[in-house]
């Protein structure tokens, strides 16, 4: 009996392993269950799980022995590079190739492990992103420049910032405040530049409509807990943000002498479009760490999906277009899941995140914090129809091509 429950403890700790660093990873309470489920039944146990953003419930057996776990996880952010390595070093200890001793110290190596991308590198994908943001939303010159410099400062905090612990409750109420603050000084001498504009291009990287869609999927897969929980702190954080915005508004144009000018707006070229979404693919791609060897495939995927999200709106409408797109997504990324035996999310994510709805719901809170409750209904249904239509695209994708891996 104490060899059996020796062998069963050592299966569950590597489980147990493998769930939080793929937690640690961004993985969603759905794509963990699958994954984790995957593995016992590879290692030979029964297994059955409950997740949730910020914690596990977990049943195992064996010949006769049971053991039950509960645990909780600190939120982790996207880090797909990561992901794609402990995603093939677990297939790796379930084809045999590895035993579990060498499997756990594999994935132990891997999250010890720094990051593909340089911290340098980490602070200039918050510029692309927020330049690439003001060409897709038909900026001006002044607004491209501004929101990079704020970026660049922005994406300093945050690299900067993570060795201290206090810093993930601070940093979002601090750099929405920064933006907000700079934004307003900078209109008064450049009058091209939309305050605005440029305040929702310097956060759009902390904005959470990524994690409203992920809790739109969860969701519909039956997973309540999580998509609940998932919901509920996509909504706080984005009330964080615009909340710190709107009280630092408020003491700005409180203050004697800034008060905002009126804005002579005169738009980029057209083509600069082009660009910028380049620079947000490019982009988002550093900030979900996606390894330089499968970068181009999520970047291809990317530029499409936001290429088709862009002009399909044009001729099938909002609802069509976005369903089109994540079923497009989705195909994509469960074929090239097949082909090269690698996560689905490594193109997935990339690709929805450059249509997700997040500026749609800035928007609508920053409408309720200004008592206008006609636009706050009216851009919140519009976030959830087109939530809604992205995620039926997602799923009708996966039912066509079913994705061949667990992540």
């Amino acid at each position: 009996m104490i060899r059996i429950d020796a062998k069963l403890n050592e299966k569950v700790d590597f489980i147990l392993l493998l769930a939080r660093s793929l937690q640690g990873c961004g993985a969603a309470a759905h794509h963990l269950e699958r994954a984790l489920s995957s593995a016992g039944k590879g290692l030979g146990l029964g297994n059955q799980y409950l997740a949730f953003p910020t914690g596990l419930v977990g049943s195992f057996s064996e010949d006769g022995d049971h053991r039950s776990i509960v645990i909780r996880f600190k939120p982790g952010g996207i880090d797909l590079s990561k992901l794609s390595k402990i995603d093939e070093a677990a297939d790796a200890v379930l084809a045999g190739q590895l035993s579990l001793a060498e499997g756990t110290a594999r994935i132990g190596e891997i999250n010890r492990q720094r990051d593909d991308y340089h911290a340098l590198l980490q602070i200039c994908s918050y510029a692309l992103a927020s330049a690439g943001f003001v060409t897709a939303l038909k900026g001006s010159l002044a607004d491209f420049i501004a929101a990079a410099v704020l970026g660049v400062i922005i994406g300093a905090f945050d690299v900067l910032g993570r060795r201290f612990s206090i810093f993930d409750q601070l940093f979002a109420g601090m750099a929405s405040a920064f933006a907000t603050v700079s934004s307003i000084l900078l209109s008064r001498e450049f009058p091209s530049l939309s305050p605005d504009l440029v305040i929702l291009a310097s956060i759009v990287v902390l904005l959470p409509g990524l994690t409203l869609i992920i809790a739109f999927v969860e969701l519909s897969t039956r997973n309540l807990i999580a998509g609940t929980a998932r919901l509920a702190g996509a909504t706080g954080d984005l009330l964080k943000l615009v909340f710190s915005i709107a009280i630092t508004k408020k003491f700005m144009t409180n203050s004697t002498h800034l008060t905002v000018p009126e804005i002579t707006h005169v738009a980029l070229p057209a083509w600069t479009e082009v660009f910028g979404v380049i620079g947000l693919a490019i982009g988002f791609i550093i900030l979900f760490r996606v390894r330089p060897k499968q970068a181009l495939s999520a970047f291809i995927v990317s530029v499409m999906a936001y290429t088709v999200a862009r002009f399909g709106s044009e001729r099938l409408g909002t609802e069509l277009s976005f369903f089109v797109t994540g079923a497009l997504v989705a195909l994509i990324s469960n074929g090239l899941a097949r082909l090269m035996r690698r996560p689905s999310l490594i193109t997935l994510l990339p690709g929805i995140i450059l249509i997700v709805p997040g500026s749609i719901n800035y928007r609508g809170m920053t409408s309720m914090f200004q008592n206008n409750v006609m636009d706050t209904v009216q851009t919140s249904f519009s976030v959830i129809i087109i939530a809604i239509s992205l995620v039926a695209g997602l799923f009708f994708g996966n039912a066509v091509v079913p994705p061949r891996r667990s992540l």
